[in-house]
């Protein structure tokens, strides 16, 4: 049976999918190391921890620099700075990645040529939830850095738009799973009445 254009198309969606699904899991390991980069180049950081992480960027490559990142975990309990950054990325990149994995989920129902399903709408209604995580958390960092800062500045960073970004996704990917929800069910009465 020949392939549909809509089922092509998911198929390189789900390819696309997929390589972002696995690199979101990749770059988990480097959050605690990198927080430590961003937040402080030169009072925070343990000099000892930079020399090693220098040394695994010019002598072994890119899979020891996610080990040496591994070694900033002992940050995140000395600096709250750090912690905070990290525990921020750690649920953006987790809820992320689980919006990919639901993703998978629903292109694959789609190269099956049965997209309406109420598997389908329960994937779209975690996708949902994990953007409403990724607004919260957000929210969270933000009244963080506000109280921290005591200024304004913080309303002008990509922290502050993801809070209505993710807001307005999570109500998308909600409306999106009722239409699901209810194509499935008109498609189950009509297979009945078959």
């Amino acid at each position: 049976m020949e392939k549909t254009a809509v089922q092509r198309l998911a198929a390189v969606l789900r390819t696309m999918v997929l390589i972002v699904f696995v690199l979101n899991l990749f770059c988990l390991l480097f959050v605690p190391g990198m927080a430590v980069i961003l937040l402080d180049r030169n009072t925070m950081a343990d000099p000892e921890w930079r020399k090693a992480l220098a040394w695994a960027l010019h002598e072994r490559g890119l899979l020891w620099v996610g080990v040496v990142c591994l070694g900033g975990f002992r940050s995140l309990f000395e600096h709250a700075p750090v912690g905070v950054l990290s525990l921020f990325f750690w649920v953006c990149g987790t809820c992320t990645a689980l919006i990919l994995w639901q993703a998978k989920k629903i292109l694959d129902t789609i190269l099956a040529g049965n997209p309406f399903q109420l598997k389908n709408a329960q994937a779209l209604r975690r996708a949902a939830v994990c953007c409403w995580l990724i607004s919260g958390a957000a929210l969270v960092r933000l009244l963080w850095w506000l109280w921290c800062d005591r200024g304004i500045a913080p309303l002008f960073t990509y922290n502050a738009l993801f809070i209505p970004a993710f807001l307005m996704g999570g109500l998308l990917f909600q409306v999106m799973s009722a239409l699901f929800r209810q194509a499935a069910e008109l498609k189950e009465d009509q297979d009945l009445t078959i």
